[in-house]
């Protein structure tokens, strides 16, 4: 009887996960007794970590806040002098080297310094210095308009003067960008009528060149196309719009215009609006008015 009563005690006596017996504390019977795991204590304890160095980083980042609120940093103030010295400096380093970007030549300053045109300066000026050293008498003028040079020569050294700015190997004006002519009829006085425009481009310098020359309505002018071939096609529709004759040119004809066009030159300010000859627009019967003023434009 005593061993059967011992063996229910043991039973009602609480025990662990393997079955070992836990002794009773006093007081503590009715709540539950739980065993902790290990591992969990462990991640409990990062994490507890984790939150404290989280809100030791809020409270850094609130202080740094409130000083920099409460004493704000004055910005020192630039002087006008300082100004001008940041100006001066901005506008050096714009400033392009002196050397091409290939780096293999050296190209001089007095061509980088300026615009697209060379020195704004005619007795600075690499090109004008040259013509008026070879041809003294045939330089008449040098206009300097918005940054653009043009020079203003006489007609019978036109081909040898674009002959010069080619060969020449300082200013190497090997390139023919365009070849066109002006109209000055009633803008002039004399019978100088048209102005013949040729513009050169060197891609040694990166520079332009313009030159001009006034000749007569019936006169013409010598060919480029033995200086630059690709005067060829500029001075035939030259000769199509204006009638403009370019002596020693192999193939001058009409370019843009059918070569047996009877009308004219449609680009010279006394052609009519609708040509020379009568045109009745489609639907009518009698001729469209014709304009023969230019003024009336």
């Amino acid at each position: 009887m005593a061993q059967d009563q011992g063996n229910k005690e043991r039973d009602k006596a609480p025990a662990d996960s393997e079955g070992t017996q836990v002794q009773q504390v006093p007081g503590a019977s009715k709540q539950e007794q739980v065993t902790a795991d290990p591992e969990t204590t462990e991640q409990m304890h990062s994490d507890t970590e984790a939150v404290k160095a989280a809100d030791q980083m809020d409270d850094v980042a609130k202080r740094r806040e409130e000083a920099t609120v409460k004493e704000p940093v004055q910005q020192p103030q630039e002087s006008d002098k300082d100004i001008e010295v940041a100006v001066a400096k901005e506008v050096d380093r714009l400033v392009e080297p002196a050397t091409d970007k290939t780096g293999v030549q050296a190209i001089s300053p007095i061509w980088v310094e300026t615009g697209y045109w060379g020195p704004l300066d005619e007795t600075q000026h690499p090109a004008v210095l040259a013509l008026r050293a070879a041809f003294p008498d045939d330089v008449l003028e040098v206009v300097i308009f918005r940054d653009e040079v043009t020079v203003k020569v006489n007609a019978a050294r036109w081909a040898d003067m674009f002959t010069l700015l080619r060969d020449d190997l300082e200013l190497s004006y090997r390139i023919l960008t365009d070849l066109t002519a002006v109209d000055m009829l009633r803008l002039r006085r004399d019978e100088f009528r048209f102005d013949v425009v040729g513009t050169v481009y060197s891609v040694k310098n990166r520079q332009r060149l313009r030159l001009k020359a006034s000749i007569t309505e019936v006169e013409g002018i010598e060919t480029l196309t033995g200086v630059y071939r690709a005067a060829g096609w500029m001075e035939r529709e030259c000769y199509d719009m204006f009638g403009i004759v370019f002596h020693g040119h192999p193939d001058l004809r009409r370019m843009l215009l059918p070569e047996d066009w009877d009308e004219g030159h449609p680009l010279r300010k006394d052609y009519p609006m609708r040509g020379y000859k009568p045109y009745v627009q489609p639907g009518f019967e009698e001729p469209a008015p014709r304009i023969d003023d230019f003024r009336r434009l």
